[in-house]
């Protein structure tokens, strides 16, 4: 094979366009760049508003809106699983996500000590989102290794996968058995190829997390406008093809509302906003508690769910068009090619389809598996740093304190060591197991637990409160932002979020145990029901604790002391208002005497309920 001139030209200027934009950054205005990282009164490290914003939005954004949303769509009956992606994305994973921000600026904790300062029974449930995120973080360093021999692949000339794309993402890249029931014992020999990919991404990882956060921030500007402007160049390449479409029309257009009585369907576009928004894991919390005490995080909030929405439905234009591209060359139907890849649909049907772009093929490779791969390490980046904050924070505790350095290189290489598993020859079936018990069914576990959290322990009026305080003397509000719309949110966390995610975790366990996934044989289905066994085993290991919470109450609570005497001004001004206005008698001297009028400076705050 020889090398291609432009796939290379392509790779190299994508690898050097960051440190080109500072460069030139720097030449023209010959300023150094600011630091994303200050610090408070109290002495502690803050993230800037920016930086928080770009951060959150490189975690939700990853290759879950790529590699998962498409073969989500494909096998949920198109249009009508776009309606329930939506539908559950507004109504469940948005307002959770919310819910978190403010939780994480407010307590300004590791989500492990969040939970335990709201009620020390809830410790456990900090513990099993850490062991999720563990979990999740191992196979998914996996899936985005997939990547680096695609983009390898796409600087050679013809492209290694031409002649059989399927028989290179099985044979070539994962050498998975032909039958699972007729392979010898074990898991088969590693895949050094990936071994090595796999090897390159935790390099990648731990270089830019280990020294500070002000490459990685540096780093993850770069790695978010990047796979976006990438996204925005395939798109409008796809949608010009012949044959696109009809692969558009199964996407948006081929709606049948008798689907959305599928009970699967929900849980699976559930699963699928969850899984990319990723509420319900600890690292929206954790990067709030980062933030300046003044941030709007409802605004972040609101930029990132819509981003990421808008990122996973503008990409389905693009992945469905390439689709329905194919399916017009082969003669088939657009649903056999979405649906016969599985998730795989990246690197069989994607990759397939590469070859008809002619003399331009090695560049829409390389523009396609690099963009691929910013969104998987930005998402890596995230989940590896909150790991690394939690185990910081949990040593710190206990009066023992490494540098973060230490603690980042030691996760590192555990989860590379704990990740060979899944480059063998079963690695990418155990990885389907793992993800579906571990990346849905208790992902759909832990947001339901979190629900209960903050119905029983934390509630509403907490949220309110916290929020508004934060946002309390901004010039756009100098009275407090309020969560908006009230009546909806309110409904959302009372009763939406716990009932669907509640619901649908029981629903996807019940299906699972009457129906072994994809016919896998028992030891491999084992493997799932364990890992789910274990993190949810996890999560009740301290709710036999009978301590009170450390939370004070709202109305003595000192960061809410602003919001509170507003509003009693407020109240105060209006009862004066009305007195007026009622032709109020003079106050008597025998008034005066018996402490009629004269205000009790012993007295708490008066509570108010926030109207919106």
């Amino acid at each position: 094979m020889a090398i291609s001139a432009s796939g290379l030209c392509t790779l190299l200027g994508l690898i050097f366009i960051g440190p080109l934009i500072y460069l030139t950054r720097y030449l023209i205005t010959k300023e150094p760049l600011k630091s994303d990282v200050t610090k408070d009164s109290d002495g502690n490290e803050n993230i800037s508003s920016r930086a928080y914003i770009f951060s959150l939005l490189g975690y939700a954004i990853g290759i879950g809106n790529v590699w998962r949303f498409p073969y989500v769509i494909a096998t949920n009956g198109g249009a009508a699983a776009v309606v329930a992606y939506l539908i559950c994305g507004i109504f469940v994973a948005w307002p959770l996500f919310t819910f978190e921000l403010i939780l994480g600026q407010y307590l300004r904790k590791s989500f492990i000590r969040s939970w335990e300062t709201i009620r020390p029974r809830w410790l456990s449930l900090g513990w099993a989102q850490f062991l999720m995120l563990f979990i999740i973080q191992i196979y998914y360093a996996v899936v985005v290794s997939y990547t680096f021999p695609y983009i390898a692949g796409s600087c050679q000339e013809p492209l290694p996968w031409e002649d059989n794309p399927e028989e290179y993402w099985t044979k070539s890249i994962l050498n998975k058995y032909d039958d699972l029931s007729d392979k010898p014992p074990g898991l088969g020999p590693i895949q050094w190829e990936l071994a090595l990919s796999l090897f390159v991404f935790w390099i990648i990882t731990f270089f830019s997390i280990a020294y500070g956060k002000e490459i990685l921030y540096k780093i993850t500007y770069v790695i978010v406008i990047l796979p976006i402007i990438l996204m925005a160049i395939l798109v409008c390449v796809s949608v010009t093809q012949p044959g696109a479409a009809a692969g558009i029309d199964f996407y948006i257009g081929k709606f049948e509302v008798s689907q959305l009585a599928d009970l699967s369907v929900w849980a699976n576009a559930l699963g699928q906003i969850l899984f990319s928004l990723s509420p319900g894991v600890g690292t929206a919390i954790t990067y709030s508690s980062l933030v300046s005490k003044k941030e709007d995080v409802y605004r972040a909030s609101m930029i990132v769910c819509v981003s990421n929405t808008l990122f996973s439905f503008i990409g389905g234009f693009a992945m469905f068009a390439i689709v329905g591209h194919l399916a017009e060359r082969q003669g088939l139907p657009v649903e056999e090619i979405a649906t016969r890849s599985g998730a795989g649909l990246a690197f069989v049907t994607i990759a397939e389809a590469m070859s008809f772009f002619g003399s331009f093929k090695n560049v829409m490779a390389v523009l396609f598996y690099i963009m691929i791969l910013l969104l998987g390490l930005d998402s890596g980046f995230a989940s590896t740093e909150t790991l690394v904050v939690a185990v910081e924070e949990a040593l710190a505790a206990r009066g023992k304190h490494f540098r973060a350095r230490t603690i980042t290189l030691a996760l590192c290489v555990i989860m590379f060591l704990l990740g060979l598993v899944l480059t063998t020859r079963v690695g990418n079936d155990i990885l389907t197991v793992v993800d579906l018990f571990i990346g849905t069914i208790f992902l759909l576990f832990s947001c339901f637990i979190e629900s209960i959290i903050g119905n029983i322990d934390l509630k509403w009026q907490r949220l309110q409160y916290a929020l508004k305080s934060a946002t309390f003397g901004s010039k756009r509000f100098p009275k407090g932002r309020s969560i908006y719309p009230n009546l909806l949110w309110k409904l959302d966390f009372y009763v939406v979020v716990p009932f669907a995610t509640g619901f649908l975790f029981i629903y996807e366990t019940v299906y699972e145990a009457s129906n072994p996934h994809n016919g896998y044989q028992n030891s491999l289905i084992a493997v799932g029901w364990a890992l789910l066994a274990l993190c949810f085993g996890t999560v009740f290991t301290t709710v036999w604790k009978r301590e009170a919470s450390h939370l004070p109450p709202i109305d003595k609570d000192p960061r809410f002391q602003e919001v509170l005497a507003e509003h009693t001004a407020e109240e105060e001004g209006e009862i004066k208002m009305v007195g007026d206005e009622t032709g109020g008698e003079e106050e008597s001297d025998e008034d005066l005497e018996a402490g009629v009028g004269v205000p009790d400076d012993s007295q708490q705050p008066v509570m108010v309920d926030i109207k919106i």
